[in-house]
Parts: structure tokens; C-alpha cells; sequence
């Protein structure tokens, strides 16, 4: 029986038959799914490159996702309600005019290994729909896709030739061509460029700018083709490798680079191109080559590594410089061979420095990316002269939009604070005619600090107060004082001195008021500080407002029209959306249930969203602009009422300090009220606001909440806030209420309470099985095992070190580790091993640069001298979340047999009682 399909009426109408649990066939027992079972349920992909509505509002394209990778794309008629499916396709995109669909098909996850095995490359088809006629073609490999902007033409870039065995590797600095199908869309014409190493289409026009690249440069130039003529034209050549096309805004104005060598120095640099009005009768072009303008500093260059672009009137064009590198020059003695010098004979040593700002694993992971560093610089084409606006990578220059200044963020003297999470900004204007510079205000906190959309004012935040600084006259506003609300998240538990705030909207027309958000409502501040309106009233209800930007075109938030809203009540978790019209905000859809991702079809008035519930897989509605009448137009997974289900429920209970927490209890499948059953605890800071998101069971998902009721457990996810300092104990205060508030309830067994977690919520896990008697079991995933350790170590996989994320992050310890060595020592789950009687399994990638594979050894190390019960699964060559699909498997498999003996009193499988040796491993392998 297929799930009941829905549509609503009124302006503001709480739906019962959206409300109410999945249709079911019967009120008797329903058989529970098996993991033969899993692969068959869906998941919805919707919204950006994942599908949405044609410009048109006449199609609607999603993504269907499922546990077995056997994915695929929707394209659904509205008028009509057919549905084309394409296995495995992804990335669709409509053309402007809504005639055509474009979209990647790939392949089967099996299909990806073979060809990996077999040292082949996995390439993706493209596909293309006829929206008037339904035909589908498909053109085999196709790297990448795009139409112009009428809608009228197709460029389809193929995947390069394989590089011959032994072949040397590419030069990054010359990358090579392949072929560019460009095809007329009404007549299905193709025309073909070879050596094309990049294109861009005139964003709302159709001419198509091609930088060719071929292996001897030969023929290298920027080419420009209308393909509604079919001239092509040359714009520049030579033996030059031309890059990073860029098309100013609703023109026809053009910017690149062309590489220029010097053999004396290391790598290339960049003369600039400009063209204006192209295919005007006065089209202009500009040139800029920083090897003959005497503006330009002597040992720089020009770099491809950032993209140019336009200013908003086109006057300028910004492109990044940076250092040009001599090459060493050798000395005669040099250039002779020497023999019996051999690598092992090289000193190799890296020197660890106490002024480093950025330490050395962070060095060597950002080394890449430190080679590539540059400043960006302001080419204004009307005097040909190029002026340097940044000093160096430390600093944030973005250009003020209709303003001849850029906003410069530069954190140098506080590199250091920085690098351990207390960062903050020197704010300065930069004169993008001269490059001069005014100081408007120093050590501003770097949570935020923004600039207004038309470049007249910069907004910051200090000592829970928005302000201004007026670009023009330099004055300093503090904009919400005497303001009766609080515009910063004072409740929340981080350890830096200024809270976050709660944001911003965005600003009305010529910058006269930006849109700020208190916990609840949205408030219309003058940007001079003269004045403010609150425009919605969620406080009263407790129901938090926040204004939608459905058109990605709009650079000022209108407010003479009706606006959108999204609503969340913080309490009951009912959400919705909502019409703001002049200060009053009508509710137009509004449920129990998770009501999100509203999005407008481009050139109509027709409306999308999203709605899923724990035991309602997410659908897509259609709606008008008010929202009001809304039809379901998918339906993921009509099966699932052939299946047993489980519900969510929210639940209440307070800390110790008396703080109003939440949690969600997922009720088990086929749920008896005459039993007690055993209870899984899942723990990752505050989680309560998901009480109504859909989880599809998934054996490739270790902690699937799905699965665990499927099996017969309930699942708690309780709110866990923190006291500085106090990450273990606030743990055990938040979790051990939750845990009290279900046991009072009477459906779960109190002595069968397993917990589990991940990363963060590993922690919350280990602090929790050493440090209490609460639980029959536990499971552990990546858990960081001691702080006292982990405080001098190092987040590898990024570079940074552990102090940052220690102090200020989510361990929120405040201060170093010398300064309160015993609140590192109680919060320590190490330390408390000797005392466990929770029976815990931990797990970890050895290869695991998020928290060291180490955590893990040392808790079992010692767990193992004390006589515990740990048992540490390790998967070699794994991070911090598995990857290979035989591992995740593995890994939730050995999940459900542990707390299946432990709190279901299943008998224990070999490797839990015993273990498994390395050579039975081996043995096992190779059978």
C-alpha cells in the first residue's frame, strides 16, 4: 500500500494528516526490517546541485539516494506528474529557457571498483533531456557541462587523453587541452575545439570564451565564439598558456591571464587581460604586463592561483601578486656531479620554533597552499597602473561594492592568540587608486565583521554590541545600545570572552538599515544607530524568525513587499514558513513535523519545500507565492508502511544547575507498552532539534537510529551543555538527567542502558563507561581518551594544534593545562579506567588525523593492565570516519553484536570473548 499522498488548504492551517504518523495498514504487529532489507529505502536530494525547480516552475528534478549506492535522478512533469528516472545520474542543471535538462550519469559503486582495480579511469556520461518531447541522449565522457545563459547552447568539456605509462608527470603551470563540443540545442549540431583547457559563457548572453592549450603551444590563444553566427574569433595568441576566464555581471566584458616566463625565475607570471563590450563597435581591449609597467614591483608577478575579477562598474579588474622567485644560480663547483654525496648523506631536520605562529604540522599541511599565497591587487584600466591593496596572507581585502575602497582584515598581531582560538582583526579601508590606507578600528573580534552590500558601512561586533563605521565620514556607531533585546547568544556554553551572535539578515536599499537577528525575531536597525523596528514578534511564543533570500540576484532586502520567513518553535521543534508584510508576520505552513529548504522557481511564481518527520521520509511540496494551498508532489519510500516503525518523542529534564534541556527518545519498532526494553544512548552536544528528521537504516552508518530500533532498542539523544572546564562532568550531569527522566517513565530497562558516540560524542562515551555505573555497555568511535595528552598534541590532518580546540573548542577548557592540571585530570576518562564496570568497545582508524590513533591505545593500555573489558577495533589505513564500504559494514555489524550481548543477552560472538589474533586475521583473508 502506497504512503497517503498529501495537500493542504488555508492560510495557516496545522494539517492533522501531516501531522499524523504514516499511513498504517493495521494496528497489529508489522514485520521489522532485516539489513537485506536496508538498501531499498531512499533519501531525498534536493536543493543547489542536487535538483530543484526549472526556471519555469513547470519541472521539478531531485536526487533519490540509497544504502546500496544504487542511486539515481527524478525529473518529474508537474502538470501531469510523470517521472523519468536516470540510474546513477547527479548534478542536474536547466537551461534558462527551461527547454533542456542537463545532468552527469555515473555508474554502479561495483562498476567504480572494477575499473579502479583494473587501472582504468572512472568517467561520467552526460545527459541530456528534451523537456518539449522527453527525448534523452547521452554523450559519453563528458567531464564537465554547461549551458549559456539563453538557454540556446550546450558546452560539454570530454575528459583529457590517459597519460602513457612512464609519461612524465604534467606541468601544474601548463596544464593541456582536450576536446569542447559546443551544441546548438534546437538543431542538435554539434561543433567541436580541440585543446581547450577552459571556457566560460557570457553569464546572460551566449558568447563563449575558450582558452586553448595545446602540448607544443602551439596555436595557444583566447578565442571567442558566437555560436549564433558562428564566427569565432582570436582574441589574443602565443605561445602562452591562457587561464581564468572571468566574465563580468550582465556584460559583455571579459578578463584573463596569459602566462609570461622568464628563465632566471621560478614559475610564471601573468599579464593581464581586459576586454570591454565585447562585439561592441566600441569593444576595448586592455593589457597589463607587469614585466614593462614601471608601476609594478620589481620581483613580483602576476598569479594564476587567484581568479580575477570585476569591480561593479567594470573600472577595475583584481588579480593577485605575490613574490617572483629567482632561480639559485649554481656555482661552477655546484654544476660538477658529486658522487659521494647521497640522499642518506643530507641533513634533514625540521626546526619546531616557539615563535611559530603556525606550527610545523600546520606548515607542512598548508605548504601547498603556502606557495600559492598572494595579495590581491586593483588593476584600474582608465590609468593602466596596478596598486598592491594586501601586505601579506594574513590579511582579508575584499572590495567594496560601488565604493573605491576595499575592506582590509589583517590578524598579524594576533597570529599568535589565534593560533589558539582567541583571534581578532585590525580593521582598515584601502584607497584602490593609491593604495593608502586609514585605520578605522583595531582589535575587533573576528566572529564577525562585515560589510555592508553597497560598501557604506562595515558592521562588527564588541562587548555584545553591533556598530558601524561609516566608510565616508569614519564615524563609529553603536547601533543596538538601549535596544530592549540581546543580539548575541548569551546562553551559549563556548569559553571565548564575546558570545556569538545570533546574525544577520542582510541590507535594505543604499545601506540605510541592516537586519539583525536576536534569539527570536528580526529587527530593521538604521545603520547610523538613529533607530530600530523589531518587525516580528517570535519572543511571545517562543518561535524564531528568520528572513529567507529566495533570489540569488538580490543585492538589497526589499521590504515594500512580502517577504519570507522561516519558523522554528525552540520548544515543541513545530517549524514553517511564514509572509512578512509590513510588521506582520502570517503563518503560512506550520507542523509537527521538519518543514525546510523553500525554494522559488527563477522566471515564475511557483514554490518548493521540503517536509520529513521520524517515521516520514522527506517530500517535496509545491506551493504559490502565500504558500497556503501546498501539494505533495514526491513520494519516497511507499513501502514503508509495509514495515514495523518506530516514533520520535521529545522529552524534558534539567542539569543540575537547573537548565531546561531536551532530549529525543526514538521508540522501538512494534513497540509494546507492557514491555521494558533495553535503551541505546547516542551523544553529540545538543541534538534535540532533530526530532523530526527521517533516518533510512543503513548498515554503512554505524549509529543509525533506524537501525537500533528496528533491533528492538529504544534510542535516547539528549542535550548536553557545558561548564567550562568541566566537559566530562557536564556530560555525566546532562546525560545521567536524561537517562533518569526515560528510567522514570517506565519503558526501558534501567540495567540495560548501552551508550555510543562519535569523535566528540567518543568522549561523552569513555568519560561516561569510566566514570559511572549507569550503562550495560558501551561502543566508542574515535574518542579523545585523555586531555592531559591530547592538550600537546596535534589535529594532524589539518596541522593545527590541540590548544585551540582544547581551550576554546568543543573540549571548552578555557585555560591552558598548567593553569588547572586537576580539571584536565577529573575530565580525563584514563584516569578513572581502574574504576570501570561498563563493558566498552572503542574504535579507530589507524590512520586517524583527527584524533590520534593514540587516544585509543593509551585507554586500552591501561584499561588492559587494570583487567577491564575493552576491546579496540582498528582499521589499518582508516581516519577518523571510515571510508572503505567493507569496513563501515564490518564496524556496524560488530556495533549490534556487542550491545546484542550486553543488553539483549544474545551470546557473545568469539571475537568479544576471546579476540582475534593476527594470524587467524591473516588466515581468514586469505580464504
Amino acid at each position: 500500500m502506497p504512503r497517503m499522498r498529501r495537500s493542504f488548504f488555508g492560510p495557516a492551517l496545522l494539517i492533522a494528516a501531516l501531522c499524523a504518523s504514516t499511513t498504517s495498514l493495521s494496528t497489529q504487529s508489522k514485520p521489522v526490517l532485516t539489513p537485506a532489507d536496508y538498501g531499498r529505502f531512499e533519501t531525498l536530494g534536493f536543493g543547489g546541485a542536487r535538483g530543484g525547480l526549472s526556471p519555469d516552475g513547470a519541472w521539478l528534478v531531485y536526487a533519490v539516494s540509497r544504502s546500496n549506492r544504487n542511486n539515481e535522478l527524478r525529473i518529474k512533469k508537474l502538470s501531469d506528474g510523470t517521472e523519468k528516472i536516470v540510474a546513477f545520474g547527479a548534478s542536474p542543471v536547466f537551461s534558462d529557457d527551461s527547454r533542456w535538462l542537463a545532468y552527469a550519469i555515473g555508474m554502479s559503486e561495483t562498476d567504480q571498483e572494477k575499473l579502479r582495480r583494473d587501472k582504468k579511469p572512472v568517467q561520467n556520461t552526460l545527459g541530456l533531456m528534451n523537456l518539449a518531447t522527453g527525448e534523452m541522449t547521452a554523450v559519453d565522457g563528458v567531464q564537465s557541462f554547461s549551458f549559456d545563459g539563453t538557454g540556446a547552447y550546450l558546452a560539454m568539456r570530454r575528459y583529457p587523453l590517459e597519460r602513457p605509462a612512464g609519461a612524465p608527470a604534467p606541468n601544474p603551470d601548463e596544464p593541456g587541452g582536450t576536446t569542447l563540443i559546443v551544441r546548438t540545442l534546437a538543431t542538435g549540431t554539434d561543433a567541436s575545439f580541440g585543446n581547450v583547457n577552459e571556457y566560460a559563457w557570457q553569464p546572460k548572453g551566449n558568447l563563449l570564451a575558450m582558452a586553448i592549450s595545446a602540448a607544443d603551444k602551439a596555436g595557444n590563444g583566447l578565442q571567442l565564439l558566437n555560436p549564433a553566427t558562428q564566427v569565432l574569433r582570436v582574441l589574443d595568441s602565443g605561445a602562452s598558456i591562457y587561464s581564468m576566464l572571468t566574465w563580468r555581471k550582465d556584460s559583455a566584458d571579459l578578463a584573463a591571464l596569459k602566462s609570461k616566463t622568464d628563465e632566471k625565475r621560478e614559475g610564471p607570471t601573468h599579464v593581464a587581460l581586459a576586454w570591454k563590450t565585447l562585439g561592441a563597435a566600441h569593444e576595448q581591449k586592455h593589457m597589463f604586463d607587469p614585466t614593462a609597467n614601471g608601476n609594478f614591483a620589481t620581483g613580483e608577478r602576476i598569479v594564476a592561483y587567484r581568479r580575477p575579477s570585476w569591480s561593479h562598474d567594470g573600472s577595475i579588474v583584481f588579480a593577485g601578486s605575490a613574490p617572483w622567485m629567482a632561480k639559485p644560480e649554481k656555482t661552477p663547483d655546484e654544476k660538477k656531479p658529486e658522487p659521494s654525496v647521497t640522499a642518506d648523506d643530507r641533513v634533514d631536520v625540521d626546526i619546531w620554533h616557539p615563535k611559530d605562529a603556525e606550527v610545523m604540522p600546520l606548515q607542512k599541511t598548508s605548504a601547498a597552499a603556502a606557495r600559492r599565497r598572494n595579495v590581491p591587487g586593483a588593476w584600474r584600466l582608465d590609468t593602466n597602473r596596478f596598486v598592491k591593496l594586501g601586505d601579506a596572507h594574513t590579511e582579508i581585502v575584499t572590495p567594496l561594492r560601488r565604493r573605491p575602497y576595499a575592506l582590509v582584515q589583517t590578524w598579524t598581531p594576533y597570529a599568535m592568540q589565534r593560533s589558539i582560538g582567541r583571534g581578532a582583526y585590525d580593521v582598515s579601508l584601502v584607497d584602490l587608486a593609491t593604495g593608502q590606507r586609514t585605520r578605522l578600528r583595531d582589535n575587533v573580534n573576528d566572529d564577525f565583521v562585515q560589510a555592508s552590500t553597497g560598501g557604506r558601512y562595515v558592521l562588527f561586533l564588541e562587548n555584545d554590541q553591533f556598530w558601524t563605521i561609516d566608510t565616508t565620514t569614519k564615524a563609529i556607531a553603536n547601533i543596538t545600545r538601549g535596544l530592549p533585546s540581546v543580539f548575541v547568544d548569551r546562553e551559549s556554553d563556548v569559553t571565548t570572552a564575546q558570545k556569538p551572535a545570533f546574525g544577520a539578515g542582510g541590507w535594505t536599499k543604499d545601506d540605510q538599515h541592516v537586519l539583525l537577528y536576536d534569539r527570536f525575531d528580526i529587527w530593521r536597525v538604521a545603520a547610523d544607530g538613529s533607530g530600530a523596528v523589531k518587525l516580528t514578534d517570535g519572543a511571545r511564543e517562543s518561535v524564531r524568525h528568520r528572513l529567507l533570500r529566495l533570489d540569488p540576484e538580490e543585492e538589497f532586502v526589499a521590504l515594500d513587499a512580502p517577504r519570507h520567513v522561516s519558523l522554528f518553535n525552540i520548544w515543541t521543534k513545530e517549524s514553517g514558513f511564514g509572509v512578512l508584510d509590513g510588521a506582520r508576520v502570517s503563518r503560512a505552513v506550520w507542523m509537527k513535523k521538519d518543514v525546510a529548504r523553500l525554494g522559488k522557481a527563477e522566471k515564475a511564481g511557483v514554490f518548493s519545500f521540503v517536509v520529513q518527520a521520524f517515521d516520514d521520509p522527506p517530500d517535496v511540496f509545491i506551493a504559490g507565492s502565500d504558500l497556503s494551498t501546498a501539494k505533495q508532489v514526491t513520494s519516497l519510500n511507499p513501502f514503508q508502511p509495509e514495515y514495523a516503525w518506530g516514533r520520535a518523542e521529545l522529552i524534558e529534564y534539567r542539569n543540575k544547575k537547573g537548565t531546561r534541556l531536551q532530549g529525543i527518545l526514538h521508540y522501538p519498532a512494534n513497540h509494546d507498552p507492557s514491555k521494558k526494553y533495553p535503551m541505546v544512548v547516542y551523544m553529540y552536544e545538543r541534538l534535540s532539534d532533530g526530532l523530526h528528521r527521517y533516518v533510512a537504516p543503513d548498515e554503512r552508518s554505524p549509529y543509525n537510529v533506524a537501525a537500533f530500533t528496528q533491533r528492538g532498542y529504544f534510542v535516547l539523544q539528549p542535550d548536553i551543555v557545558f561548564q567550562p572546564r568541566q566537559p566530562g562532568l557536564s556530560v555525566a550531569d546532562c546525560v545521567g538527567a536524561a537517562v533518569a527522566k526515560v528510567s522514570s517513565m517506565g519503558v526501558v530497562d534501567p540495567s540495560k542502558i548501552g551508550i555510543t558516540g562519535h569523535s566528540w560524542g567518543g568522549f561523552d562515551t569513555v568519560f561516561l563507561a569510566t566514570s559511572t555505573n549507569l550503562f550495560a555497555a558501551a561502543v566508542a568511535g574515535a574518542p579523545i581518551t585523555n586531555l592531559v595528552s591530547n592538550y600537546g598534541n596535534h589535529h594532524w590532518s589539518s596541522g593545527i594544534a590541540e590548544t585551540d580546540h582544547i581551550e576554546t573548542g568543543q573540549q571548552r577548557m578555557e585555560v591552558p593545562i598548567y593553569e588547572d592540571p586537576e580539571a584536565y585530570l577529573r575530565n580525563s576518562a584514563v584516569f578513572n579506567v581502574h574504576m570501570m564496570t561498563t563493558p566498552l568497545m572503542v574504535m579507530f582508524g589507524e590512520s586517524d588525523g583527527t584524533v590520534h590513533f593514540h587516544q585509543g591505545v593509551e585507554l586500552y593500555n591501561i584499561a588492559r593492565r587494570a583487567g577491564k573489558q575493552v576491546v579496540m577495533l582498528v582499521y589499518p589505513g582508516e581516519d577518523h570516519g571510515l571510508r572503505r564500504r567493507p569496513n563501515q559494514l564490518d564496524y556496524h555489524r560488530r556495533i549490534q553484536a556487542w550491545f546484542a550481548h550486553y543488553l539483549q543477552g544474545e551470546p557473545a560472538e568469539k571475537w568479544i570473548t576471546e579476540g582475534t589474533s593476527f594470524l587467524a586475521k591473516e588466515a581468514a583473508k586469505g580464504k
